[in-house]
């Protein structure tokens, strides 16, 4: 969806246009109702009633013409209006307009290592802002691949593949996002902000359902022997030979009504699975004309294959209407009673239906599973659309567990953020300080993010980037645990407990990331427990950052080998902070603490000196 805003302005003009024409359209009917009226009466009284019904005739017919152009006319509206909140919502994305989004999705798990702090999920969050999906199994894949704690490397490979190789394909992605959309939504009016998604659960709830009775198969084949018989033994009566056809219809009714209760509810169920399915054929009936376009082995295989097969959806959705069609003579109660009077008509569907369920149980899946890749790959798609000059696939190994160029943060505006390079090795901590707001809580998030969007497969706010296997592990806003009655302090304890436990454990390497350790204790034994932690990561398998205050706590590097320092930091100028953002080697030299209080009108006292 490039250029959403010029898009929009498009759009407006084509309904403008199109509401002129429902607008025509509508008192043409009217005035041909009443034209028409009258002259079936002129032509009546003057000519004859025969003239009369004729003109009525022809009235009817032209108003049936013009009531299906009106109604074309108000379908077209109807989807220019859902294809235009599409693009509204993509224009909100770039500009960041939480409100048009709507209702954000739900928060990852509180005890998740990083997804809470790195804001990868809930309100305002980096899948609040990236989802695009329409459909609740898309929106499932794509949240379960940014809080993948344990990616397969191997199959992240492919996946950044197929995201990149879906970049720019605009009408495809776009052309998706409206066919799931209109799935989920009312009949009339375009999709709203906060959903509904549609899900695939009562179709798979069909699928997973147990097989008709076997024996319904014999019971099709008797009844139908026995009104074959019955049809024989009329005709032969109607043509002046013996009876007996009476004997031969009640011993079929009294057969087929014994066993009616199997298959009574033919026409609900058929009903109900035509829906479920018309609903989501359109988004399969475009992906599997992708894949006939498609040459084998390309990156998006994983998708295209299962359309591939010999069984495809255009056909077996055809097959469904079919049968639904056949299912539709049945609601009306008379033409039931006939129907299954002559052959056992509910019977032979309730077979049909069950043979296009095996069809579909061995097919359907994998098409549904297809669909959810297909809308969660195109949604990381749309974060490098957005700003293709921001951002970069990143090379996926290195010797550094992250090293990038010009690292930004996807949840700031792209225009003003500002970007820092950074490489972390292997073994590594990097005491970073710096004044309050100068940027230090930000850039360790801007570095998180980076590691999980590409071990997600996606393209990451950087320049340049690449990222080894790394495991993230965060500690940074924790909170008290009232309903377990346990205070912040504490709570953060055992958050750094859960920390060290992954460094030890075996796997990839830890991407650990600090922010103000044991906030809730005094100086002199927060910086002792800082001192020694710091002291365990250094050297071990993990990559650390961890953001402090503690001025006392940079020592460290003149200590361990393993250590290093880097800061942000401000100016005072004319009474005013201000900030660059920019990270530097070493401490900072600044803070500004007091300067922050006094221009509240807080009292205050000049320092004391470093609690060392």
């Amino acid at each position: 969806m490039s250029d959403p805003a010029a898009r929009l302005a498009r759009l407006d003009r084509t309904a403008a246009h199109l509401a002129a024409r429902s607008r025509r359209l509508s008192r043409a009917r009217l005035a041909l109702a009443l034209a028409g009226g009258v002259a079936a009466l002129v032509a009546g009284e003057s000519l004859g009633a025969s003239w009369g019904w004729g003109a009525a005739a022809v009235a009817l017919v032209a108003f049936a013409t013009l009531a299906r152009r009106h109604e074309r006319v108000e379908r077209a509206r109807t989807r220019l209006a859902r294809w235009r909140g599409l693009l509204a919502r993509e224009t909100a994305r770039r500009a960041l307009d939480w409100d048009v989004l709507g209702a954000p999705p739900s928060p990852a798990p509180p005890d998740h290592p990083f997804a809470s702090d790195l804001d990868l999920a809930g309100p305002r969050s980096v899948l609040h802002l990236a989802d695009t999906t329409a459909t609740e199994a898309g929106h499932a894949r794509l949240r379960g691949w940014l809080l993948e704690t344990a990616p397969d490397a191997d199959a992240v490979r492919r996946r950044q593949d197929a995201v990149r190789a879906l970049v720019g394909r605009t009408h495809l992605l776009g052309r998706l996002a409206l066919d799931g959309w209109e799935a989920g939504q009312p009949a009339t009016g375009a999709p709203r902000a906060d959903g509904p998604r549609w899900s695939d659960a009562p179709l798979r709830a069909w699928l997973a359902g147990a097989p008709a009775d076997g024996s319904l198969r014999a019971w099709a084949w008797g009844l139908s022997a026995l009104a074959a018989l019955t049809a024989v033994l009329l005709a032969v009566r109607l043509a002046g030979g013996p009876g007996g056809w009476t004997l031969s219809f009640f011993v079929y009714l009294v057969l087929y009504l014994s066993r009616y209760g199997a298959f009574a509810t033919v026409f609900d169920r058929t009903y109900d699975l035509q829906r479920a399915v018309r609903e989501v054929a359109p988004a399969l009936a475009r992906l599997e004309r992708e894949a006939t376009r498609e040459a084998p082995g390309g990156p998006l295989d994983g998708v295209w294959a299962a359309f591939r097969g010999e069984t495809r959806p255009s056909a077996a959705t055809a097959r469904l209407r079919w049968i639904a069609g056949a299912a539709a003579v049945t609601r009306n109660d008379l033409g039931r009673i006939v129907l299954n009077a002559i052959l056992p008509y509910d019977l032979l569907l309730t077979l049909a239906l069950d043979r296009l369920r095996e069809r579909f149980r061995a097919t359907m899946p994998r098409w549904l599973d297809a669909y959810a890749e297909a809308e969660a790959l195109g949604a990381l798609a749309g974060v490098a659309s957005r700003d293709p000059g921001g951002t970069t696939f990143p090379d996926l190994a290195g010797d550094a567990l992250l090293d990038a160029d010009a690292l930004g943060h996807p949840l700031l505006p792209p225009g003003g953020a500002v970007r820092n390079s950074v490489r972390l090795a292997r073994g590594e901590v990097v005491v970073v300080t710096g004044s309050n707001m100068a940027g230090k809580s930000t850039f360790l998030r801007a570095v998180g993010v980076a590691a999980a969007m590409a071990w997600a497969g996606a393209p990451v706010t950087a320049a340049r980037c690449r990222v080894a296997p790394v495991r993230p592990f965060t500690s940074m806003r924790v909170g008290d645990a009232l309903q377990e009655g346990v205070s912040t302090f504490y709570a953060e304890v055992r958050r750094l407990r859960r920390l060290l436990d992954a460094v030890e454990a075996e796997g990839p390497p830890v991407l650990v990331l600090i922010d103000e350790m044991y906030r809730g204790t005094n100086n002199r034994e927060r910086l002792a427990g800082a001192r020694a932690l710091v002291r365990v990561l250094a050297g071990a398998d993990a990559a650390s950052l961890v953001a402090t205050h503690d001025l006392a706590l940079t020592r460290l590097a003149d200590e361990v080998p393993a250590v290093r320092n880097a800061h942000f930091r401000e100016q005072a100028v004319g009474g005013e902070l201000r900030f660059d953002y920019r990270l530097r080697e070493g401490p900072c030299p600044t803070t500004n603490a007091l300067l922050i209080m006094a221009d509240a009108g807080l009292p205050v006292e000049p320092p004391a000196g470093d609690v060392g």
